[in-house]
Parts: structure tokens; C-alpha cells; sequence
């Protein structure tokens, strides 16, 4: 008896797949994510940290515009009137020491000089205004030359006032802080500075 040979059939069913190459494709797309995600995240941080240092120039800058309109105040002909409740200390008048505190340099509901400090003028650019709010500054008169209190005035360091006044017998010396919250109101910067004015 014979046995009849076929050829198999071209379009026999290939055997059952496992699904490896699906796994292994969808291993390596998670892992893609997690990069991709990470990569994000970093991205966002960066951009964060170079909004935060660009907003700390720009209060350092308002800060400087502040203390600019201080000097000018006090180079005018006349001196304004000391009166610490408008920003301007005389020598017996303790002025604020928490500088950096955003609540020291709140501006009144109206607006202008009050509640302890001074308003400058707001810094722009091309029209825009270039602060959230406008910088602020006090002015405080320093003790005359030889007083117990003219050590250390705010700087934490003593004599530094006594060395100033020694040097200008012929001026007052008025020491200056302004601060601005920069333009997102939330970088405040201080400045310090001694102006002398002659007499």
C-alpha cells in the first residue's frame, strides 16, 4: 500500500504567537516616558529658578530707583520735615528694623507717604510700569557726632556713624533704606546708604 505525500500547504496557520515583541515595545515606551516626564520636570525647575533670579534683579533695581529719589530728596534746597509716621526719622526717632519683612514697607490705602516710609516713584519702561507696587524708602537722621546712641545706628557694627561724622564736621549724615518687591511682588530687596549732605 502506498502512502500519498502532499507538500504542505502554503497557507497552513503559523504557530500561536507569545506576544513578546507587544511586551518589549511596551517596556521600552514606559521607560521613554520616564524620561520624557523627567526631562520635563528639570525643564520647569530651570525655568523657575531663572524667573526667580530675574525677579530679584528687577527688585534690586526698583530698590536702587528708591534710593535715588531719597538722595534727590536730600540734596533739594530745603530739608523736609522729620516725621517718622512719613518715613522720615530724626536722631531720636528709632526707625524700623525689620527691613526685610514685606509688612514694614506697606503702602497706606491711599497711597503716597505713610506708615513709616516714603513712596518713590514707579520705575518704567517704554510705559510699563516695572514693580507690582512702587518702591518704598525711610530716611533716618543720624545721632550727632559724639552721642551714646551714634554707635552702631543699624548696621550692627559700633563706630561705624562716629568715623562718618568725624570726617564731614561741615555736613549731617542721613542713612537711607529702600526696598522694593520686585515685579511680582514677592522678591523683596533692600538697599542701604549713607548720604552726606553739606551744610
Amino acid at each position: 500500500m502506498s502512502q500519498l505525500i502532499t507538500p504542505k500547504s502554503r497557507y497552513e496557520l503559523p504557530k500561536r504567537q507569545q506576544g513578546a515583541a507587544l511586551l518589549v515595545s511596551l517596556v521600552i515606551l514606559l521607560v521613554l516616558t520616564v524620561l520624557a516626564l523627567s526631562s520635563m520636570q528639570g525643564t520647569s525647575t530651570q525655568e523657575r529658578m531663572v524667573s526667580a533670579q530675574r525677579d530679584a534683579q528687577i527688585a534690586l533695581e526698583g530698590a536702587e530707583a528708591a534710593l535715588l529719589a531719597a538722595e534727590a530728596e536730600l540734596s533739594g534746597g530745603t530739608l523736609p520735615t522729620f516725621n517718622a509716621n512719613e518715613g522720615l526719622y530724626d536722631d531720636a526717632t528709632a526707625a524700623p528694623t525689620d527691613l526685610l519683612n514685606p509688612q514694614t514697607w506697606e503702602t497706606p490705602s491711599g497711597g503716597g507717604h505713610g506708615n513709616g516710609t516714603r513712596e518713590a516713584p514707579m520705575p518704567q519702561v517704554d510705559g510699563d510700569n516695572m514693580l507690582a507696587e512702587r518702591p518704598r524708602y525711610l530716611i533716618k537722621e543720624t545721632p550727632a557726632t559724639g552721642s551714646a546712641t551714634n554707635s552702631g545706628f543699624g548696621l550692627g557694627i559700633g563706630g561705624v556713624a562716629d568715623g562718618v561724622q568725624q570726617s564731614t564736621s561741615n555736613g549731617r549724615v542721613f542713612r537711607v533704606v529702600a526696598y522694593s518687591s520686585g515685579a511680582s511682588g514677592e522678591a523683596g530687596r533692600a538697599v542701604e546708604a549713607y548720604v552726606i549732605r553739606a551744610q
